[in-house]
């Protein structure tokens, strides 16, 4: 299988009152160029958003990308499965919270209420492109967590700083 793309890029961006949120340039591309070109156009413009499975964040991907993050979990599930061969429906549950969510031509799409709650996003949303997905931060728990590099906590910083905002 080829892939059409990787995400790749960053960005803060602001989420307003509604919960819409562009998704960065650089990403939309990537979605864009990951969607089938025999796509009905009602589907076309479509963002898969779910919620991380050990971080306090969310992950975005194209359509096409929910096949193989099904089959990656399933494998996890049956690796895992219980004394009776049964799959590991925790590993199931954990991975398959997730909304396809239509943007517009700005890539504006609107995050569900619950996302931005579990995931703590209110002013801004940090992304950050992972080569077959992206993450979407809120800046305070992406600071606060030990898991993300240093090189992300220093760009959101620098980000909120160039907006005069603090933490």
């Amino acid at each position: 299988m080829s892939i059409r793309g990787i995400y790749q890029g960053y960005a803060l961006q602001q989420v307003d009152e509604k919960g819409r949120v562009a998704i960065p340039a650089s990403l939309r591309a990537t979605l864009v160029a990951r969607t089938p070109a025999d796509l009905d156009p009602k589907e076309a413009a479509q963002v898969v958003v779910a919620l991380h499975e050990g971080d306090r964040c969310l992950v975005g991907f194209d359509l096409m990308h929910r096949e193989t993050r099904f089959a990656e979990l399933e494998a996890r599930a049956r690796a895992h499965a219980g004394p009776d061969g049964a799959l590991n429906d925790e590993i199931l549950r954990g991975g398959m919270a997730a909304e396809t969510l239509a943007y517009d031509s700005s890539g504006r799409f609107v995050l569900p209420s619950y996302y931005r709650k579990r995931s703590r996003i209110a002013k801004y949303a940090f992304f950050f492109g992972l080569g077959n997905h992206f993450e979407i931060w809120d800046p305070a728990s992406l600071i606060a967590s030990p898991r993300t590099t240093e090189t992300m906590k220093e760009m959101v910083l620098h980000f909120l700083d160039e907006r005069g905002e603090r933490l």
